[in-house]
């Protein structure tokens, strides 16, 4: 068979199966506006990770936002611990909240993980494996945490007394929690949703998991392959374990293989694109409210790193 007969045979198979997914993307575009979901723009095809933007990602607290609020929170916990004569260096962790926005995008609740850069060894290379915070004396424990060992309250500790969950409660009271970036949770009314019964996604997730099924896995979703709990399996103690066992590797291969095949990622991204927009559009005011409020911490946090010399670096 010549290479022209073969291009011939694969374009013509390309357009079937492009005119399939454009008839079954039509149906449930109907049935979506029966359902009064939010009408979907142009559905891209996603084949990597930095494709993926959506209108919510200007709104959602940022990598760099997270680690100056640590940072100015750790000082203030260091400070108050000096106080005691104690020594705090600051979790592990330290800097941390070291994901890139790239690596932030490798996971979602619509469409759990996806990443075709990854070495395929890494399989769902997404979970914490972090080690364990280092021991601490029972002096430490009891004025960082404001509780002792058994988890019973500490008051006074070297007669001074001890505020109200300890010295971590008194970095988060002076700029808050950090919050984890890119979370859209945060947000006013906890961010947009995307429903699990939107048709659009339905669908989706239904050729997908036939796909899966075609190759021996059985699936609804790619949310609970990744969140399979036979890869979320817990370290022992202060061990850290980066051991991805032959199924991982062969299921989450399937799954990238089948999120691309069916180009389940163009539609997710279409999708939580439309219940974005319908979002910022009914919480404008609210968004600016929040954005007001994380620059006004954030202005806080620069100035206590900045007069305090914070120690995590």
């Amino acid at each position: 068979m010549s290479n022209k007969t073969v291009s011939t045979i694969n374009a013509a198979r390309f357009a079937a199966v492009l005119a399939t997914l454009v008839s079954v993307a039509s149906c449930a575009h109907r049935r979506a506006e029966q359902h009064g979901s939010p009408p979907l723009g142009p559905i891209p095809v996603i084949t990597s990770v930095d494709q993926i933007t959506l209108p919510i990602d200007s709104y959602e607290v940022t990598v760099e936002q997270t680690r100056t609020l640590f940072r100015a929170s750790t000082a203030v916990t260091q400070r108050c611990m000096r106080s005691y004569g104690l020594s705090y260096p600051g979790p592990p962790w330290g800097a941390a909240f070291s994901d890139t926005p790239r690596e932030l995008k490798k996971r979602s609740v619509v469409y759990g993980f996806f990443d075709p850069a990854a070495p395929k060894s890494k399989g769902y290379d997404a979970v914490s494996r972090s080690s364990a915070p280092p021991a601490v004396s029972d002096g430490v424990l009891a004025v960082l945490d404001g509780v002792d060992r058994a988890n019973k309250p500490v008051t006074v500790y070297g007669g001074k007394a001890v505020p109200d969950r300890g010295c971590l409660g008194r970095g988060s009271a002076e700029v808050g929690d950090p919050p984890m970036p890119a979370d859209s949770n945060q947000l006013p009314d906890g961010g947009p949703k995307v429903p699990a019964t939107d048709p659009r996604m339905v669908d989706a997730n239904a050729k997908w998991s036939q796909c899966m099924k075609s190759k021996g896995f059985t699936y609804a979703s790619p949310w609970a392959a990744y969140f399979d709990p036979k890869w979320r399996s817990v370290p022992k103690a202060g061990a850290v374990s980066r051991t991805h066992t032959p199924e991982e590797i062969a299921t989450a291969t399937a799954d990238l293989d089948c999120k691309l095949s069916t180009n389940l990622m163009g539609v997710a991204v279409a999708v939580e694109t439309a219940y974005d927009k319908q979002y910022i559009d009914s919480h404008r005011a609210a968004l600016s409210a929040f954005k007001r409020s994380l620059d006004d911490r954030l202005a806080k946090a620069r100035h206590i790193v900045a007069s305090g010399g914070s120690d995590t670096g």
